[in-house]
């Protein structure tokens, strides 16, 4: 960043009025929160719940799902209250979100791996690979809205990886609701195609960051 953008930075910065504690991620958590009540009626009524849904809460790899998604999201939540404030940089938080795609991307190696051959082709593909992330997308776009609306308040400065951010957070959350109308469950699917629906969605939240984000 040059000498010039820190100054314009520290200027604008000065100029920002005192906010109380907490008052960032209460108002993520309102608008992420609200989002994510839309985003699971529209779950419900447009798919609802997966038929056997009793069952597969009780094993293992649905909350291996679950947790994929909900701990990405929870982490691009806290990054994206420190990129909500003026000059913030990522730091630590940019590299922690993407530990738990590393976890599920091991994991997936190591399932296609030890698969036989004439299984490895449904463990990638599952039954519903080329509508899965258009649904996480679609699912995720009342969190996006949510988020945008929440960091629009705030102060930003890097419109674009704010916005990459809120849309990454509204993916995952998005693709954590849709885990419970969706069946699928191999580590290779969600590695890919879950992975792919989150990534939609950031990358809307990124192409919208610089007009949506810009404050006033």
């Amino acid at each position: 960043m040059s000498k010039a953008t820190d100054e314009l930075i520290a200027r604008l910065s000065a100029d920002v009025p005192k906010v109380a504690p907490g008052a960032v991620a209460r108002r993520l958590a309102l608008g992420l929160g609200l989002g994510g009540v839309v985003s699971t009626a529209l779950m419900l009524v447009w798919l609802g719940p997966r038929p056997d849904l009793a069952q597969a809460l009780s094993t293992p790899m649905f909350w291996m799902k679950f947790g994929y998604a909900a701990i990405t999201g929870l982490i691009l939540a806290a990054l994206l209250g420190r990129l909500a404030r003026p000059g913030a940089r990522a730091g630590v938080l940019a590299g922690l979100a993407a530990a738990p795609f590393a976890v599920v991307a091991a994991m997936a190696l190591a399932r296609f791996a030890l698969a036989p051959p004439q299984a490895q082709h449904d463990l990638l593909m599952g039954h519903t690979s080329m509508i899965c992330p258009w649904r996480i997308a679609t699912i995720g776009l009342p969190l996006l809205a949510g988020a945008v609306w929440a960091v629009r308040g705030l102060a930003p400065t890097r419109l674009v990886l704010a916005g990459l951010v809120a849309g990454g957070c509204a993916g995952a959350v998005g693709a954590a609701v849709y885990g419970f109308a969706c069946d699928e469950t191999s580590a290779p699917f969600l590695a890919i195609w879950y992975t792919l629906g989150m990534a939609l969605v950031a990358a809307l939240g990124a192409a919208a960051g610089t007009r949506l984000l810009r404050w006033r």
